[in-house]
């Protein structure tokens, strides 16, 4: 289907906008921008679009606004996001009789598409940040930073936009998923099991073991483990025993069997198979392909 826009553009004369267009070059190597702005959109202020090859990040600094998109509406207030494939219908439009005051980047790259997949995984394309420090959230930082760059561009600026873009969207994942905790917030009990799996990985660990040990609901294990460590406890488990069997495959001159039962698996033809879910390719050929860089 065809690209197709309605808009009325009711902003600031305060507002910004700037319009890019990449070369071969930066759409080959970067992450890149399309358009980019800060407004101060008054009623009736809206824009209603399909099939634009972009994605949308929009972030709310003060009054509000809706969404729509696939099927369901939004309202944003100060401190709330959303990030859309504009490839979908949207509308969008402000609700309050203050201006919507908002930053926004439509984007695009190769690399973005898995972003926005990741970010929308709980199907929500919106996510609400803490409205009080919404001018100090490190996502409105570097949309500002993105901003600043765009009035007298250089031989280095589309280097210096991909980077800030790439901050952007793992700043998305980080705030969305709750994962932008310091070390200190870690519960003590999630950094012993880690020190065990790493310590231990050759051991037959269980869910049940560790909720024994612990005193600690294993359901709450896998949950919090998951959330600061980035995967359940077995998986980590797994993660470590893989990792080791390739340092045995590249160094060592160990056979398949000796090397599964290094690692605490006793059946070599589990271990092949896991490994190769995992690496994608057999332990043989791993060892083969390594041993010939």
């Amino acid at each position: 289907m065809d690209y197709w826009e309605k808009a009325n553009h009711s902003w600031s004369t305060d507002s910004l906008r700037y319009i890019n267009t990449s070369t071969q070059k930066q759409r080959e190597l970067f992450y890149y921008i399309q358009e980019i702005g800060y407004f101060k959109a008054s009623k009736p202020y809206f824009t209603e679009r399909e099939n634009l090859p972009s994605y949308l990040i929009k972030y709310t600094l003060s009054g509000c606004g809706e969404l729509r998109y696939k099927g369901k509406s939004y309202q944003l207030k100060a401190g709330d996001v959303f990030f859309i494939d504009c490839l979908d219908y949207q509308y969008y439009r402000t609700v309050s009789q203050e201006s919507w005051e908002m930053d926004w980047i439509h984007l695009y790259g190769a690399n973005v598409a898995a972003f926005y997949d990741e970010f929308l995984k709980n199907g929500s394309p919106v996510f609400h940040t803490n409205p009080a420090s919404s001018r100090q959230n490190p996502i409105h930082l570097v949309l500002q930073d993105l901003l600043m760059l765009q009035p007298e561009p250089n031989a280095k600026t589309a280097f210096q936009s991909s980077v800030l873009i790439h901050q952007l969207l793992n700043e998305l994942l980080l705030q969305k998923y709750h994962l932008d905790f310091s070390d200190s917030e870690i519960p003590l009990y999630i950094l012993q099991i880690r020190d065990q799996l790493e310590e231990d990985f050759r051991q037959g660990i269980t869910l049940e073991s560790l909720e024994e040990k612990y005193h600690i609901n294993k359901y709450q294990i896998v949950k919090e483990f998951s959330k600061y460590m980035g995967l359940p406890p077995i998986e980590y488990q797994i993660s470590k025993r893989i990792s080791y069997s390739k340092d045995l495959l590249r160094y060592s001159r160990l056979s398949i069997k000796e090397i599964s039962l290094a690692i605490g698996i006793e059946n070599t033809a589990y271990f092949s198979r896991l490994f190769k879910k995992k690496v994608g390719i057999s332990p043989s050929d791993y060892r083969q392909t390594e041993n010939g860089r």
